[in-house]
């Protein structure tokens, strides 16, 4: 009897601060739930997503192959009343595969934020997160999207960076709400109009002369920035919508040679108008973002707009608990524009890509929908098909993040607390 017992309340100890963990799932971020209404922390979340893929039509070897998507933990809560943190770290994508050699995936900090909210209306958000541009980037988390992968117009939003913002989710209680900071002069994570890997020459001077840290702390930045804001209004769940955009200098003004022409430009410029919403399981979005350096070159335009609808059949009624199936649909359009006598490459300019999604997520539980789930989707992508296999072939110079050049058939496991 003692055993069992001691059995029970051992049993107890672990699986207690698990449930409570579990309802959470780290979903926080959506507008449409108030930032940190669930904390009261520390509160551990975290979720794995093991993805396999086939693509078809390469006219090579073709065949299924698994990898670890994204791979978060991380941790939030309250401080102090009116001051909320996240930390979240990240592994993601890594993966060996024989014959291409040895794919790593990046690790590292995800978020570090401090939210100090003392004035609703103002509230002060400090350390690493994503910087305000795009509605599909900043609403959702890597674990609640439609789709398997987000949409092309990752490429040209900014991602996440190092910076201070003013923010609120709901000015007075009108479903009004604004974010407006000033961050380092690049984006930290990669693939992104902003961050020092997509253009030239942009966040290769963050740091200024003389003393750069002390203790680890640094002291001196360059004297160029990257600035960006949003504005939205929300009525749930009916409609979102916002209008979001960033400007960041560029280090070098005088910009890149191509040929015998100078085409960088003095800084580089994002915008992005999103809406959303829905009612009974019915939901649609719909984006638009365009930025004028992109793709390796200051100067070179860019643009992407996608349509997407889904349709949970369980919240329709139309399916029992045990269930929960959701039909997904997403269009999407790419299109590369070189700006006036840039002497951008001609192969580039005027180029578009089209990737059209079909899918449909399976939630196990429906009370806890994003802890265990499964997704599908066939991607078709259309447009110029040589330059889709050019872009394939010149190491994604130009290639947008998310695109997908060949028909692919990809599947998602995942599990979450």
């Amino acid at each position: 009897m003692k055993k069992n017992l001691v059995a029970l309340a051992v049993a107890a100890a672990f699986l207690a601060p698990g449930i409570a963990f579990a309802a959470d799932n780290g979903n926080s971020g959506s507008v449409f739930q108030p930032e940190n209404s669930q904390d009261t922390g520390p509160i551990l979340y975290g979720y794995a997503q093991i993805t396999g893929s086939n693509q078809f039509g390469t006219g090579g070897n073709e065949g299924l192959v698994f990898g670890a998507h994204r791979i978060r933990l991380g941790v939030k809560g309250t401080a102090v009343p009116g001051v909320t943190y996240n930390f979240q770290y990240k592994w993601d994508g890594g993966y060996t595969s024989k014959g291409i050699g040895s794919h790593t995936g990046n690790s590292g900090i995800q978020d570090a934020e401090i939210n100090f909210a003392f004035i609703p209306e103002v509230q002060l958000k400090v350390g690493k997160f994503r910087v305000p541009v795009g509605m599909e980037r900043t609403q959702f988390s890597g674990n609640d999207l439609w789709f398997i992968q987000r949409s092309m117009n990752q490429t040209l939003g900014a991602d996440r960076s190092l910076g201070v913002m003013f923010h609120s989710p709901n000015v007075m209680n009108t479903g009004y709400y604004y974010s407006l900071g000033v961050f380092d002069n690049s984006s930290v994570d990669g693939n992104n109009a902003f961050s020092s890997n997509s253009f030239y020459n942009n966040a290769t001077d963050v740091y200024g002369a003389g003393q750069n840290s002390v203790g680890g702390v640094l002291t001196n930045g360059s004297g160029k920035y990257l600035f960006a804001g949003m504005v939205g209004y929300k009525l749930s769940p009916l409609l979102n919508i916002e209008l979001s955009g960033a400007r960041s200098d560029t280090a070098n003004s005088g910009g890149p040679i191509v040929g015998t022409n100078l085409i960088g430009a003095r800084q580089v410029d994002a915008w992005n108008v999103g809406a959303r919403g829905g009612m009974m399981g019915l939901k649609y979005m719909a984006e638009y973002s365009d930025v004028n350096g992109y793709g390796g070159v200051s100067g070179l335009r860019g643009s992407d707009w996608y349509v997407a609808l889904a349709a949970n059949l369980h919240e329709m009624t139309l399916t029992p608990d045990w269930l929960d199936i959701e039909p997904a649909v997403r269009f999407e359009r790419f299109d590369w524009k070189g700006a006036a006598g840039s002497g951008v490459p001609g192969s580039v300019n005027g180029e578009y890509l089209n990737n059209t999604t079909i899918g449909v997520n399976y939630d196990l539980n429906p009370n806890n929908p994003y802890a265990a789930r499964v997704q599908l989707n066939y991607v078709i992508p259309t447009g110029a098909s040589g330059f889709r296999h050019e872009l394939q072939a010149n190491g994604a110079n130009y290639a947008p993040t998310n695109a997908y050049i060949y028909n692919t058939l990809a599947l998602q496991f995942q599990a979450g607390f």
